[in-house]
């Protein structure tokens, strides 16, 4: 267990080291770098538990509850899931990925550990691009299916937190703000063709809302009308014609071939 502990710092200083002269680490720089050590402890935790051996061949002792210390998190993994160590950072200068915003060589970022988006810790903007989406965001706003997501070459790169709504419903699926717009731009072909097709989506909705509202008030109002109609003066048994169908009105209609009533109504 010692071993496995001593296994951070060395990580962090090679990060140090390669990535030049030590400058001062801005606030998203040390987020990224508290979120990797979360990720290492988690990883070697899950391995020992994994790899101990069971000498007395019964069940298995469910592990000690996490009390929150140190880079652990506040989940368990899944039992399904085997635990995946985060990628050693790169110490060959040469074959070091260089900052999309910065040009600048770097060892190990967050970014291109999770996702592999070439950006750096001292770049990372949790606010702007680099900020995390749902699933279901990606789907409403980007206008996305989940083949767009997942089958579409290459398949988006997510991270798993639980469910803040319940256990049950499931752990949520966060991507990357900057690759889904991205692969939105990729569907749609442009960033005006998205917004268009927004558009039409969104009038779309609203004249459903129109109809629906129209609809409801037609049938108060004949509803209001039949409960102030006289039902003892009702002796007459109308004889209807044929319906007729009144698109602009989306309604039907018959007439009374006797008394010329005018009867409307609608078909579900």
């Amino acid at each position: 267990m010692a071993e496995h502990n001593k296994e951070l710092p060395k990580i962090a200083e090679i990060d140090e080291l390669g990535n030049g002269t030590k400058s001062e680490v801005l606030s998203s720089a040390q987020r990224a770098r508290i979120e990797r050590n979360r990720l290492k402890a988690r990883a070697l935790r899950d391995a020992r538990l994994v790899q101990r051996p069971n000498t007395d061949g019964g069940p298995r002792p469910a592990p000690a509850p996490d009390t929150g210390g140190g880079f652990l998190p506040d989940e368990e993994a899944a039992p399904a899931q085997r635990p995946v160590a985060p990628p050693a950072p790169i110490v060959d200068p040469t074959e070091r990925p260089h900052c999309q915003d910065c040009e600048r060589p770097f060892a190990q970022s967050y970014l291109f550990d999770t996702f592999g988006h070439p950006v750096c810790d001292e770049c990372r903007d949790d606010d702007g691009a680099h900020a995390l989406v749902t699933r279901t965001e990606a789907r409403a706003a980007f206008l996305l299916k989940d083949c767009d997501l997942d089958l579409r070459p290459p398949p988006l790169r997510c991270v798993r937190r639980r469910n803040p709504h319940g256990s049950r419903l499931g752990d949520m699926r966060l991507y990357l703000r900057a690759q889904v717009e991205e692969r939105a731009r990729l569907v749609w072909g442009s960033e005006r063709a998205l917004e268009e097709e927004r558009e039409r989506r969104e009038e779309a909705r609203a004249r459903s809302r129109h109809n629906t509202t129209a609809r409801r008030l037609r049938a108060l109002r004949m509803d209001v009308r039949s409960s102030l109609f006289d039902r003892t003066r009702a002796l007459h048994t109308h004889d209807f014609g044929p319906e007729r169908y009144d698109e602009a009105a989306d309604q039907y209609s018959r007439v009374c071939t006797d008394c010329g009533h005018v009867e409307t109504y609608e078909k579900m």
